[in-house]
């Protein structure tokens, strides 16, 4: 992908997270237009796609999909780190959500730096758990990305961490909610050298066809329709007002 492109999606990710949580109305306005300018520097090097790359990052604000996390797993002499939230007062894995711009590899080894102050190296992946197969705090659809990383040093608690230490398997702390899986995860495909996933639970599949007559790329299934009016209007809601040096002629793009 290229350098610029990489930026705008970064760019625009800090713009809509400022446009979710943004309290003060000029900074609003400012990210509003971080967002108009993400879309340009986007489209720098497509200019016959200039219009459909300015709809999908401007227009696309409340598309839904699973959160993507990254966990850090590092075992010594059969004992696995641990951290102890500063929110919870519970152990966990080291991890977080991973951010834009980054593998979830890499949202590995930064997560594990910024909670014990290790740098560590990914020695491989050890599993992708769906949060919806154990409890958590928030009810979110997350999906963890769970790695084996080798870190040499010793780990430190940090402002996300209170307490950092290593935990024989059979005399693990009260973990986070969730975390119990992932360390049981992490001791089997240790055991087996087999990386888990969650397989697909049996459900029937509707037919995607196309009413007769329909367009193409214009389907009429309501709940289709319901979910672009509403995307749409989230969009239009947030740049209702046009950021400086955007047309009349843009502003209805």
């Amino acid at each position: 992908m290229n350098s610029h492109r990489r930026i705008a999606q970064e760019l625009r990710a800090l713009a809509l997270t400022g446009l979710a949580y943004g309290q003060n109305p000029y900074d609003v306005d400012r990210f509003r237009r971080i967002l108009e300018l993400s879309a340009q520097l986007a489209a720098l090097d497509l200019p016959d796609s200039a219009r459909d790359v300015r709809r999908a990052y401007l227009h696309n604000l409340a598309h839904m999909t699973p959160l993507l996390a990254a966990e850090a797993a590092v075992v010594r002499e059969n004992r696995i780190l641990l951290i102890r939230r500063s929110d919870t007062g519970l152990w966990a894995l080291p991890g977080g959500l991973a951010e834009v711009g980054e593998t979830p590899a890499e949202g590995a080894v930064r997560e594990l730096y910024e909670e014990t102050g290790l740098e560590g190296t990914v020695v491989r992946l050890l599993g992708l758990l769906d949060a919806r197969h154990a409890p958590n705090l928030h009810g979110l659809h997350l999906v963890a990305s769970l790695f084996l990383l080798d870190a040499s040093g010793d780990p430190r608690p940090t402002l996300e961490a209170r307490e950092v230490a290593f935990f024989p398997w059979d005399d693990l702390p009260a973990l986070h909610p969730g975390h119990e899986r992932s360390v049981a995860v992490v001791h089997e495909a240790l055991r087996t050298a087999r990386p888990f996933f969650d397989p697909p639970l049996p459900r029937t599949w509707p037919a995607q066809t196309r009413s007769e007559g329909a367009p193409a790329g214009q389907p009429r299934h309501w709940k289709v329709l319901l979910a672009r009016a509403l995307v749409r209007a989230g969009g239009l809601f947030l740049l209702r007002r046009a950021p400086i040096g955007t047309t009349e002629k843009d502003r209805h793009t």
